[in-house]
Order: C-alpha cells, then structure tokens, then sequence
C-alpha cells in the first residue's frame, strides 16, 4: 500500500573546512596517494570551530524551506536524525527549532537515532504521521560531525568520513503542490521500455518503504564508550573507546549474503523493476559498497547517484545529500521513480521506492 506523500524541497549545509586526502597523507604520515585509494575519497568537508550540529541542521532546514517557499511556521513537525547529538539534552530538533525562532506550542519537535538510515526512518515517521492525518507537512534533517570521533591511527575508517547536513520538507500529496525543488521541470514522459508504465497519470508517493535489523552484527560498527556504560564518571580502559571503529570486511560479507534479497522485497512490494528506476540514491557508504550496488545488485550504473569522491560518507546526512545532489542536477525530476537504500550500524537494511 503506497503512502500518498510527496518531498516538496530538500537543502544542505556544507562545513566550512575542505580537507583533502593528500593532506591527510601528509598530516598522518601515510604514503602519498594511500588515502585516497584506501577510501575512494579525494576530498570531504569538516565543520569549521564555529559550525555546530545545531548551526549546521539549522542551515540545511532553512534552504530546504526557502526552496519550498515555506517557513519554518508551515511546519507541523520537525524530526532531526543523527548519532551523536550536540548535547544528551534536550534534543537536537528542540535546539535547532529555538535557533529558528519557533513559537511556543507550535510544532511536534523530536529526534531519531537510526546510524546511518536515520534519514529513511525519519522518512518513514513522517509519511505515517502525514498518511495518518496527524501531520499535513513534516521536515527530516540529517545531521552528523564524524570528524570529531575518528581514530587516525586506522585508515580504513579515518580516510572515508566527511561531516555534513541535508533537509527535506514532505507533505500530504493531495495538498496544492509549491514551487519545484530548484526550477519547475516537466514531467518526463514514460520509459519507453516499460509500456503501460504511465509516470503522468500518478502523484507523488512513496511506494514500498521498508527496514530489517540483523543484530548479530551489532559489533561490526561502533563506538562503544560516551554513553551510560564509559564516560567521564567511569572512564573506559582505552580512549580509542570514544572513537568510531567498524570491521568493514565482517559488515560486507553480511550485506553481500542478505541485502539482494532484502532489496528484491521491497522492489516487489512497490510493484517496480530494476530497469524501471529513473535514479538510484544510495547512502555512500564506501567505494566497495557502490561497486557492489553497480556490480552485484543489477542496478545500471548511469541510474546510480555517487558523491563519495568530493563527499565521503556523511553518515546519517550522506544519504540526503546524495538526494539533493540528484535534485539539484536535475538528475531526478517529478514523475520519476526513484530508489533510496542503504545500511547503517546494527547491522540495519532500508530502502525506499518512490515516485517523485
């Protein structure tokens, strides 16, 4: 059953700090070029000492909105999704919603920690929300600063992480439709390999959206201290215990055995093949996980939005980013089928079909 809720506009905030992977090279003491190649990562951006969780998911709405021609006062939820918040409280979508000026009283403000899918879960409480009645319009910010807890002395995971943030306003398809994305485009005409699949006929809707956990691999992706167990008050053996840490090749071999099937059931339950999606948006979680989605999945490589060479993986704020990169280039455009997928610590599968 499809959820009849369409992504009015989406924005981004970009940190400040261009870091590239030969300066990581040189900065660290690695061989010139072993970044790069290690990751599949030329450059990606840090905040800079005056750019916060706050400032940064505060920056990414207010583009998301102004390019909808809304204000923060059309909200009737913000939902903000990350790891790590700015502070343990209140959360992260109060701060950012007191920085916006909100009124008292005015909206339903909470977060979603879901590692690297929190995008497509605040997605997903949205359009419930939205289908449901409880919500006309909703905003889901991703927001994440990984460069504060990278351990540089492991060049699997120091090399591919950037910081970032991304925005999307969503709304009740039925509601009169605002201004485009970034210019009014016109709905494409039909693939002509798929007859009978009439985009002009159809609004904007998500299709299929659905998450799988496999907790047998909660131990392949984490940062085990900062929470109740290690913290200031009871010190973890190690400070490496404060910094992310992940078995990527334990993490590869779990998505290689289970994530095509996951992926078949929910291109079955939203109706679509892999050669009627316009545009593939994959959280960018590693140069060997899109070589996977182009090479083991079946996925045409030209439909596959990739910005992990100047992006890294932004976290929970990659896969958003990914999504206004597509809109903003024009690459997804209304009428089109579209695909969100990733994984996320925990080990946890997402993916989304929706008709843009």
């Amino acid at each position: 059953m499809s959820l009849p809720v369409r992504i009015v506009s989406v924005g981004t905030h970009t940190p400040a700090v261009r870091v590239t992977s030969e300066a990581l090279d040189e900065l660290y003491g690695r061989p010139p070029g072993s970044t790069s190649a290690r990751s599949g990562v030329l450059e990606r951006r840090w905040i800079a000492p005056d750019e916060t969780t706050v400032s940064m998911t505060g920056g990414a709405l207010a583009q998301a909105l102004d390019r909808g021609g809304l204000t923060i006062d059309d909200l009737d939820a913000l939902i903000v999704t990350g790891i790590v918040p700015e502070q343990p409280l209140p959360t992260t979508a109060i701060l950012v919603a007191a920085q916006l000026g909100v009124a008292d009283g005015a909206l339903e403000a909470f977060d979603v920690n879901a590692s690297c899918l929190g995008f497509l879960v605040g997605l997903q409480q949205a359009a419930f929300g939205i289908a449901a009645g409880r919500w006309k319009r909703v905003a889901v910010a991703a927001t994440d600063i990984a460069s504060k807890g990278l351990n540089h002395s492991d060049l699997e995971t120091s090399a591919l992480f950037g910081d970032g943030a991304a925005a999307a306003v969503v709304e009740t398809a039925s509601m009169v439709e605002t201004a485009s994305l970034v210019e009014p485009v016109e709905t494409p005409e039909p693939r002509s390999s798929d007859p009978g699949f009439d985009t002009l006929n159809r609004g904007s809707e998500i299709l299929a959206l659905r998450l799988r956990s496999y907790p047998s691999a909660a131990n392949l992706c984490r940062i085990l201290a900062g929470g109740t167990r290690w913290n200031t008050f009871t010190p973890p053996p190690e400070r490496a215990e404060y910094m992310f840490a992940m078995d990527g090749l334990g993490m590869m071999k779990l998505v290689t055995r289970e994530f095509p099937g996951f992926l078949d059931d929910v291109l079955d339950e939203a109706g679509v093949t892999r050669d009627q999606l316009d545009v593939i948006v994959p959280h960018q979680a590693s140069s060997l996980g899109l070589r996977f989605l182009r090479e083991r999945l079946g996925m045409r490589p030209d439909t596959v939005v990739d910005i992990l060479a100047e992006r890294g993986n932004q976290v929970s704020a990659s896969l958003p980013t990914a999504l206004a990169s597509a809109v903003e280039s024009g690459r997804l455009r209304r009428g089109q089928l579209c695909l969100l997928l990733g994984t996320g610590a925990g080990l946890l599968f997402g993916a989304a079909v929706l008709r843009f």
